[in-house]
């Protein structure tokens, strides 16, 4: 009898104890407080440097790597001749489509990118399709007005050059370029890319001209 009171009493005490522990936070002794808080301080303060370095690994092992390494660049400088370019071209909106034609009261695509140069002192091929093949070849991310944007079209065949159009606006946060050039159906316009549609599909390449071997040999002359 004396052993099962004994029990009773203290089980009881255990149930009291837990009741009194549920209604008391918990806390570090007042020194491993202190220890913690100046840690966290210490953490808080510290240079960024090993954080960044650790980000940058992340980055470079990710299934997205080469996703982030296309991440479009900030708006370059301009360049003069490029803005003299692109207002110069703009002069001719609206001038009717010609096949043969180089101008000025009608084009056609190669007809008038060969123009606008030529007014810069450069000496352009007179085809689109030689016309790919000047310059250097440039990525249609690091575009600049002024570079030349080549397409295939229904005439030369799918995977052929057969039209091209001059770069005069970049929007680096959109990843978008406006292009000026000789359209068959509306003439001299202006068209947005990517469009999802015609010219995204038959898009092959892009060409600088401004800035190489052949803009040298225009300034040289002068």
């Amino acid at each position: 009898m004396e052993i099962r009171r004994s029990i009773i009493t203290m089980l009881f005490c255990g149930f009291v104890a837990a009741g009194i522990c549920a209604q008391t936070t918990w806390k570090l002794p007042a020194k491993h407080q202190q220890i913690a808080d100046k840690q966290v301080e210490m953490n808080l303060n510290h240079d960024n440097h090993f954080l960044a370095e650790a980000m940058q690994t992340v980055r470079a092992n990710s299934p997205f790597a080469d996703m982030l390494q296309n991440v479009r660049k900030p708006a370059q400088i301009s360049n003069p001749t490029e803005d003299r370019m692109v207002n110069y071209a703009s002069r001719f909106l609206g001038t009717r489509y010609r096949l043969g034609a180089s101008g000025p009261s009608a084009f056609d695509c190669s007809g008038f990118t060969s123009y606008v140069y030529k007014n810069f002192g450069i000496t352009l091929n007179r085809s689109s399709r030689s016309q790919f093949l000047q310059g250097e070849k440039v990525s249609v991310n690091n575009l600049r007005p002024g570079d030349l944007m080549f397409f295939s079209s229904r005439s030369a065949g799918r995977g052929n050059v057969g039209h091209v159009a001059m770069v005069v606006s970049v929007d680096p946060a959109n990843g978008t370029c406006k292009f000026i050039h000789a359209s068959v159906k509306h003439g001299v316009t202006y068209q947005s890319f990517p469009d999802n549609g015609y010219y995204s599909r038959n898009f092959l390449g892009a060409r600088r001209i401004l800035g190489t071997s052949l803009d040298a040999t225009a300034q040289a002359s002068k």
